[in-house]
């Protein structure tokens, strides 16, 4: 099935639910890349209001290496940057349970929701690298990245996915037959783990999905058009 598009159009995540035949729990799975149109995160925020709870990645606050790769882009000239934003979604305000698996790695949380002084320090040293790199190659290899299931994946990854799965596990276990939804927003290069395991567990995909433009390189927001609905194998 696909979770990501890229095309010359430009970059789109999909938003997928998954639930039992029986009925009950459903799971809305969205994957996430680290920087995108600021409307694009403003439409996973509005899908994520009728959820009951949210299995979110890091921490709640805005991507430092979403800065990066937004800064770098513009130093680069690259012609996705306009009106590029880091991610930034605030699921304090959605006034539901959020649970960060993988929490522990994340910098302590500004009451503020601002960056720490060590993931802007982070951000300013990787910015001119990236900036370098784009200018030299000319490719968007970074996009290509999110929108591959088969990368290597090294030992912090691994982990990541299994403190993710533990939680999804423990979820299913306690609220299966409720009538509930439970988003999952991960980057999209978790996502392919997180579908299989919910498949093993007896979730099935529901037609329909929703494709929302993270990155569009021509368009103007009022003309961008989803793809197609469709899935494909892995």
């Amino acid at each position: 099935m696909q979770l990501t598009e890229m095309s010359v159009l430009g970059f789109r995540t999909s938003v997928t639910v998954l639930r039992r035949s029986a009925g009950g729990l459903r799971w809305v799975i969205i994957p996430t890349i680290h920087l995108g149109h600021a409307d694009y995160y403003w439409a996973i925020w509005q899908r994520l209001r009728s959820c009951q709870a949210v299995v979110a990645e890091i921490w709640d606050g805005p991507s430092s290496t979403g800065m990066a790769y937004a800064n770098a882009m513009r130093l680069a000239r690259r012609r996705a940057s306009r009106s590029l934003v880091p991610q930034d979604i605030d699921y304090g305000a959605l006034g539901v349970p959020i649970i960060f698996p993988d929490g522990y790695l994340a910098p302590n949380a500004d009451p503020d929701r601002r960056m720490s002084r060590e993931e802007r320090l982070s951000a300013t040293v990787l910015t001119p690298i990236l900036a370098l790199h784009m200018a030299l190659t000319g490719d968007d290899d970074w996009l290509e990245i999110h929108d591959h299931t088969e990368i290597q994946r090294d030992a912090t990854d691994i982990k990541r996915d299994e403190l993710l799965l533990g939680v999804l596990r423990e979820i299913d276990g306690e609220f299966a037959a409720e009538d509930i939804e439970v988003a999952v927003v991960f980057g999209a290069l978790h996502m392919p783990t997180v579908v299989r395991e919910l498949i093993t567990l007896g979730y099935r995909v529901l037609p329909g999905a929703q494709w929302l433009t993270a990155i569009d390189y021509d368009e103007p927001p009022h003309l961008r058009k989803p793809p197609l609905d469709g899935w494909m194998d892995w």
